[in-house]
């Protein structure tokens, strides 16, 4: 062939720092937002609304701050927005991680690794992760966060099955302060 085809370098994935979300960064959010939904439309069989949008409802109830236990922070790479993280109070007490989203370019880059550990350096004490096993790699990606946070101190265990969606599976652990 004339040409070699390359792949394309990854953009820089470092420093990763968390910027705390509030209204000015709806529109942010919101992109964000619609690429997550889409990324989890397969496993859920979400199809779009008639004008191209999926539906965000934990993010709308962020906004609507009807719950002061939801945060969310964007997720930077070099400066640049990464993606998204967003939390809630636990079921069992402690925190859960209610959404989190890496662009396609930066994941298997170490950007979501170092995200979730500051996150979860912010809150010391008993954490909670949702998922579904379907998607193997998310399963690889929070055993790895766990193990690097509280070594082997990590549970997982699968929730009740659905009918609508995937079982949810929970991996908790508890860091000390």
């Amino acid at each position: 062939m004339p040409w070699e085809a390359t792949i394309p370098s990854r953009p820089p994935s470092s420093p990763v720092a968390l910027i705390p979300v509030d209204r000015s960064h709806r529109a942010v959010l919101g992109n964000l937002g619609q690429l997550y939904r889409h990324d989890l439309s397969e496993a859920y069989g979400h199809l779009p609304n008639d004008d191209g949008t999926f539906n965000d409802r934990p993010l709308d109830r962020f906004f609507a701050g009807v719950d002061p236990q939801r945060c969310a922070w964007l997720i930077t790479a070099a400066g640049r927005t990464a993606g998204f993280v967003m939390t809630t109070a636990a079921e069992d007490g402690g925190m859960s991680i209610a959404g989190f989203f890496v662009v396609r370019a930066l994941r298997r880059t170490g950007v979501g690794r170092a995200a979730a550990g500051q996150l979860i350096s912010l809150f010391p004490g008993r954490w909670s992760i949702a998922f579904q096993r379907y998607n193997s790699g998310v399963e690889a990606f929070w055993s790895q966060v766990a193990t690097q946070v509280v070594g082997d101190s990590w549970e997982i265990h699968d929730g009740p099955t659905y009918e609508t969606r995937p079982p949810d599976t929970f991996l908790t652990f508890t860091t000390s302060g």
